[in-house]
Order: C-alpha cells, then sequence, then structure tokens
C-alpha cells in the first residue's frame, strides 16, 4: 500500500505544476519570450527521457515487434484524439467560449491520465524510472498550465472556477496511476513495456507536433535553443544519478 501511495504521490506532481503555471499566468501579463523558454525547456525534458529512459526500455521487449506496434499505436491515438479536438474547437469557436473552455480542460485532463498511466506503470519496472518520468512531465506542465489558464482569464472565466478546474485535474491523473500500478503489478515484463511503449508514442508525438510547434510560435531565440539543449543535458544527468 506504501508503494501504492508513492504513485500518487508521484503522478499528483504533474498537476501541482500544472497549477504552478496557472499561477505565474495568474500573477503576471503574459510574455512570449517567457512562454517560449518555458515550453523549449519542457521538450527539451520530454526529448531526453523518451529518448534515454523509455524508448531503450521498449526497445528489449521480447517479442519487440509487440512493443514497437504499441508505440505507434501510442502516436496513431494522440493523433486521433488530437483531430477530434480540433474539430470540437473548430465547431464551437465563435459560438460559445465557455463550451471552447471545456474542451480545452477535457485535451489537459487526457494528457494528465496518459502522465498517470505512465507513472503508475513505470513504478511497476523500477522505482527509479517513475520518479524520472514524474519530474520530466513537472517542469512539461509549468507552460502547459501557464498556456490553460492564460487562455480561460482570456474568456473572462471567474477565478473561483478557474481553481477548481485546475483541483479537478488530479481525477484522471490519480485514475491512470491506479490503472498503470494495479492493473500491471506482478504481470511478465511484456504487457508492462506494451503499455509503456503506448505512451511513449503519444508522448513522441505531442513533443513533435505540440511543444516544438508552439514554442517556435514564440519569440525564438538563440537562447531559448540552448534553453532547450541545456535541459536535455540535465535531464539526462539526473536520470543517470538516479540509477
Amino acid at each position: 500500500m506504501q508503494e501504492f501511495l508513492f504513485a500518487l504521490t508521484l503522478s499528483a506532481l504533474p498537476v501541482v505544476s500544472n497549477f504552478m503555471g496557472a499561477m505565474i499566468a495568474e500573477a503576471l501579463p503574459s510574455s512570449k519570450q517567457t512562454l517560449g523558454f518555458a515550453l523549449h525547456a519542457a521538450a527539451g525534458v520530454l526529448l531526453a527521457i523518451a529518448s534515454t529512459e523509455l524508448i531503450p526500455r521498449v526497445a528489449i521487449a521480447k517479442p519487440v515487434w509487440a512493443a514497437i506496434l504499441a508505440l505507434f499505436l501510442g502516436g496513431a491515438f494522440f493523433v486521433w484524439i488530437n483531430q477530434l479536438l480540433n474539430l470540437s474547437k473548430n465547431r464551437l469557436r465563435g459560438v460559445d467560449h465557455n463550451s471552447v473552455s471545456w474542451v480545452i480542460f477535457l485535451s489537459i485532463a487526457i494528457d494528465l491520465f496518459g502522465d498517470g498511466l505512465m507513472i503508475g506503470t513505470s513504478l511497476t519496472i523500477a522505482p527509479h524510472l517513475g520518479v524520472v518520468l514524474a519530474s520530466g512531465r513537472v517542469v512539461a506542465h509549468i507552460p502547459e498550465g501557464f498556456v490553460t489558464n492564460a487562455e480561460f482569464k482570456s474568456q473572462n472565466m471567474p477565478r473561483t472556477q478557474r481553481f477548481w478546474l485546475l483541483a479537478a485535474f488530479l481525477i484522471p491523473v490519480w485514475l491512470g496511476a491506479t490503472l498503470g500500478y494495479w492493473g500491471l503489478r506482478g504481470q511478465t515484463d511484456l504487457p508492462k513495456l506494451i503499455v509503456l511503449a503506448f505512451t511513449t508514442g503519444t508522448l513522441m508525438v505531442a513533443i513533435v507536433e505540440e511543444i516544438i510547434p508552439e514554442a517556435h510560435q514564440t519569440q525564438d531565440t538563440n537562447l531559448s535553443t540552448l534553453t532547450f539543449i541545456g535541459s536535455f543535458a540535465l535531464s539526462m544527468l539526473f536520470s543517470s544519478y538516479l540509477e
């Protein structure tokens, strides 16, 4: 039970960082340069986690084709979900700002459910892997929380409602962590690696199609590029000392 409570604690960290990013947006006026630094840092950390922690573990699965197929399906799933969300946004745009806000809330909730699933599953493989993944998602969700709350503010959503929505993000992330931990605890390595490969596919597509393009739409500078590679290097260093 203590290990499960540890899984819940780790999986809650992305929600906490999401709230931190939202509080930054609450206190400060929006800055493209600050947002650009945050997005470049998030991309660097997540790319380091995917390339040095997740993909090497997926590659040792037996049979390896099952894990690779799961990785592809994870990326395809993200594309499908993103397409549905974009379609919903296009239909709702200009009709009801509150409805658009709920679409944004749903997209973040799906992302956090995947985070919880990945963290819960990783803890059944190696404790340090769960710590690394949770730490990486903490960095990634700060700019996400910043952008989300800034969007809610632009739609004149009341502050109390915004705070309740941020707190409600605990539900999907804890649900994912519970399914990942109890559903795969005691199982052989193959189903664990398949789930890990699936979430890796969603993460890789999110980095390439969402985070990096959004980072380049801000005030992109040489310093922001250095932020990207610096966060990548620091993430690798952090991971190596946890092993």
